[in-house]
């Protein structure tokens, strides 16, 4: 236990010594180096990858850029959903009423995944003032036939 003397207790004043438990602030101290250990992200911030050339060996050859994929994007619009690609194509599938067709854009996914069976991926985006439940009610026709969907605000990507 450590204390704290404030003096007094002489001349009829009153004693205002007090004991400090030492033992509960080390415990929690303890725990919280603990947690923080328990739960750190160790991870590599940085690595410099480097060949050393040496005379005689065989030049590598320098490999041309990956080629870029064309990304397949529905985009979520207060008129309706348009399924694009990047590539120019582009299928309008407009509002029936105040409600979205979600049948249309059941067929026109499946319909897609046929032209491109090893496709996997497919971005939403979303636009401005868009409900989040026909976000989420398009979301959940995509992950069907998409199942690595990704979201985005559509900023830049036709």
């Amino acid at each position: 236990m450590g204390g704290i003397d404030t003096g007094g207790g002489h001349g009829g004043k009153k004693q205002v010594d007090q004991e400090l438990p030492l033992v509960p602030f080390i415990d929690l101290l303890f725990c919280c180096i603990m947690f923080l250990l328990a739960t750190a992200v160790w991870n590599q911030l940085a690595r410099i990858s480097a060949n050393q050339q040496v005379p005689g060996q065989a030049q590598t050859q320098d490999e041309p850029p990956p080629e870029d994929r064309v990304k397949l994007i529905l985009q979520v619009q207060n008129s309706g959903y348009v399924l694009a690609s990047t590539a120019g194509e582009r299928i309008n599938m407009p509002k029936t009423g105040e409600e979205y067709d979600i049948e249309t854009l059941r067929t026109k996914l499946q319909e897609r995944k046929r032209l491109e069976p090893n496709r996997r991926d497919i971005i939403v985006a979303p636009e401005d003032g868009v409900m989040y439940e026909h976000v989420v009610q398009a979301m959940d026709e995509v992950v069907a036939e998409f199942p690595e969907m990704s979201l985005s605000d559509g900023a830049g990507l036709l």
